[in-house]
């Protein structure tokens, strides 16, 4: 998965080329080349991201700053996760239109799709969730928790899944081809 920024649409900007090189950075190619370093980066990052909406939820719940520290020790770990999800798709969902490929367009448009899908159904099943939590006559105080956990979660999915799917989408690069020398 190249990058090339087209010519027929607006100038990349100062920005636009620095954030391009940045996430084609080829000192960290290393980290991510196969699939299966891909996958475990990407369960990493899923697996921070609930340590983290975790203490964001017990705080809330048990109405004490003591959880947010599972959220910053998360996040810790999350920001370079993320740093190497970015750097695996190439910026594919953070470099700006005019930047990409018709290509690398359309995978975003698809992994957009995909992510919207799923995202989807697990609104709805959260929404038949509390409609059966109603039915059986819970009170909103006793649904206040999963309400916010369930909120916290349909909002990360929203923007994390993209960047989760793509990331796992993303082909392992063919080896370089060694050219013998003539003897």
């Amino acid at each position: 998965m190249s990058v090339s920024a087209p010519a027929s649409r607006t100038p990349a900007t100062p920005y636009d080329k620095w954030l391009l090189k940045t996430m084609n950075d080829a000192r960290v190619k290393r980290y991510h080349a196969t699939s299966g370093a891909r996958r475990r980066i990407v369960v990493a990052h899923v697996v921070t991201t609930a340590v983290g909406l975790a203490g964001m939820v017990g705080a809330y719940a048990w109405a004490s700053p003591w959880p947010l520290v599972a959220l910053l020790v998360a996040l810790l770990a999350w920001i370079p996760l993320t740093g190497f999800l970015n750097s695996m798709t190439r910026g594919l969902l953070e470099l700006r239109k005019r930047v990409l490929d018709e290509r690398q367009v359309a995978e975003r448009g698809e992994v957009h799709a995909k992510a919207y899908r799923i995202n989807s159904w697990v609104m709805t099943a959260a929404l038949l969730g509390f409609y059966v939590a109603w039915l059986a006559d819970t009170s909103l105080a006793d649904l206040a928790v999963p309400l916010a956990a369930t909120g916290l979660v349909v909002w990360a999915l929203h923007r994390l899944l993209p960047l989760w799917i793509a990331a796992l989408r993303v082909p392992d690069e063919p080896e370089d081809d060694e050219v013998a020398e003539p003897a």
